[in-house]
């Protein structure tokens, strides 16, 4: 490479270092829920102990009303509620705590529970609903119906008007659901 290459690579290196290369729009990242890392195994599995164990036994008890004392001992009864949540959510049901459990478990904790689809005007059904209550968490004073009329649009832009980063639509679209979820976990 000749040496003015070398130099006007290097400058324009440091100038996106220093000011920031931008991001793509649009370009959706799926927010971290993770309620603790995992150790460097990557699982907990019985005979493990610690805060990690706590953690875990306290987020079974509210998603599978599991009834497990938290004493950070992963035991026989931590193994079957972690069995009963990995069936719940369709995983391998091994009893061993690993990364695909982690990332179900902690979403099902840390999320609202939005589904994954574009909601709009018109649309209808147990979404919106889902939809309407979040938007009621942070005062809408929507009727939940589960119909997405003027009133549920309305809300919407409410909120997207209040985030730059969002554009202003009235439709619920990935980016809306992502910063909502968000907003509601904070």
């Amino acid at each position: 490479m000749k040496p003015w290459k070398k130099i006007t690579v290097s400058v324009l290196t440091a100038s996106a270092l220093l000011m920031g290369v931008p991001s793509i729009a649009g370009a959706q990242e799926k927010p971290d829920y993770s309620i603790f890392q995992l150790p460097k195994s990557g699982v907990l599995k019985v005979g493990d102990r610690g805060e990690n164990v706590k953690v875990l036994q306290w987020a079974l008890n509210k998603v599978v009303n599991a009834g497990l004392k938290t004493d950070g001992i992963y035991g026989s009864k931590t193994k079957s509620a972690v069995i009963k949540f990995q069936k719940s959510a369709k995983l391998v049901a091994d009893g061993i705590y690993g990364k695909k459990t982690h990332a179900a478990l902690s979403e099902k904790i840390n999320s609202f529970g939005f589904p994954e689809i574009v909601l709009k005007e018109g649309s209808k059904g147990e979404a919106v609903r889902i939809l309407q209550k979040g938007l009621n968490e942070i005062g809408s004073g929507l009727t939940v119906d589960g119909i997405y009329g003027p009133k549920t649009k309305a809300a919407v832009l409410k909120f997207q008007k209040k985030y730059p980063e969002l554009k202003d639509t009235g439709i619920f679209d990935a980016d809306t659901r992502i910063l909502l979820d968000k907003v509601l976990h904070d």
